[in-house]
């Protein structure tokens, strides 16, 4: 009689659901089952290397790695078999599944999406399924620090390039020995198409940080503007409601209306009075008005005895001579 792992395994292999079904039914705990001669792969990595996805679905349903990731001796998970072999939609089925264990690597510290990349297999689902749901998995390098561009590009993979440097991966990163993907380009032909790619996202690049500068630019403009008109409007509400002073503004209130019309008996009769003194100290000296005066007359009045004689010459040094009555 054939024991229950062999007859699982042998039914998990010929995708045979009922029997796997009724299997472990039967014998719940056999529900891993891992293999010791073939890395030690359970249910779930046997599964999902053959791609057979009702059972990937039973298996997950049955609480298969609900509560730890299976590896094998590789350190692969399931998702990685899945990657490396090629099928697309199990392997959809358990990135969903199991998103925690996307950044996994395996003793080589390759992860699902640089085995995805390097298999050529996932550029329709399941690599955009991984990079949306990890997207720390685009930076990260393995043990050589090759990243995922890297193993694509040895791959000759020109899908996968695309799709990763649509995503928005590095091509000019390196790894430890300083190669970037390019220098790992399989033929001529890929290397110039990979260039191309690249030219064509840096242009593309370059004009989405043009778009994006004239964006923020005429969104300053706008509020310049905004802020313009605010302050117009504040300025004319201001000069309607009061007046302008040497570029200050007094507004004039009905208080202060009725007070200066109110104390106009008082404050006038002191600008009176005020104004009347100023315009006496102004004239005083003048002939009154309706004399006749000239401005020579003044010297027709009598003259002192020395008035309109010349000063006596003094050599410098000396003291003048004292002037007397009979020297005149």
């Amino acid at each position: 009689m054939i024991d229950v792992p062999r007859r699982l395994r042998r039914a998990i292999l010929l995708n045979d659901l009922p029997l796997v079904k009724r299997i472990l039914r039967n014998n719940p705990t056999y529900l891993r089952n891992p293999d010791f001669e073939d890395k030690s792969n359970t249910s779930l990595h046997l599964a999902a290397k053959c791609g057979f996805t009702s059972i990937v679905e039973l298996l997950i349903a049955l609480s298969h790695d609900s509560d730890l990731i299976s590896l094998n001796n590789d350190a692969c998970t399931p998702l990685m078999l899945a990657c490396t072999s090629g099928r697309e939609e199990t392997g959809v089925l358990l990135a969903r599944a199991f998103p925690h264990s996307i950044p996994y690597r395996n003793n080589h510290g390759q992860d699902a999406l640089m085995l995805s990349a390097s298999s050529g297999s996932g550029t329709l689902s399941l690599m955009p399924t991984l990079i949306l749901l990890d997207p720390t998995i685009l930076t990260a390098a393995d043990n050589d620090g090759n990243t995922a561009l890297h193993h694509a590009s040895a791959a000759g993979e020109l899908k996968a390039l695309r799709m990763l440097l649509g995503y928005g991966a590095e091509p000019l990163a390196t790894n430890w020995a300083s190669w970037t993907p390019v220098h790992y380009s399989a033929s001529v032909q890929a290397e110039s198409y990979f260039k191309g790619l690249i030219i064509e996202r840096e242009k593309v690049r370059a004009e989405g940080k043009r778009v994006a500068v004239k964006e923020e630019m005429g969104r300053r403009e706008e509020r310049e503007r905004e802020r313009e008109e605010v302050r117009e409007r504040e300025r004319d509400r201001v000069v309607k409601g009061g007046t302008r002073v040497k570029g200050l503004v007094r507004l004039v209130t009905d208080t202060e209306e009725d007070d200066g019309a109110g104390g106009a008996g008082g404050a006038g009769a002191l600008g009176d009075v005020r104004m009347r003194a100023r315009d006496d100290a102004a004239v005083a000296g003048l002939p009154a008005p309706g004399m006749e005066w000239s401005p020579v007359d003044d010297r027709r009045r009598a003259m002192t005895p020395t008035e309109g004689r010349g000063w006596t010459f003094t050599p410098e040094g000396m003291r003048p001579r004292a002037e007397t009555g009979e020297s005149i």
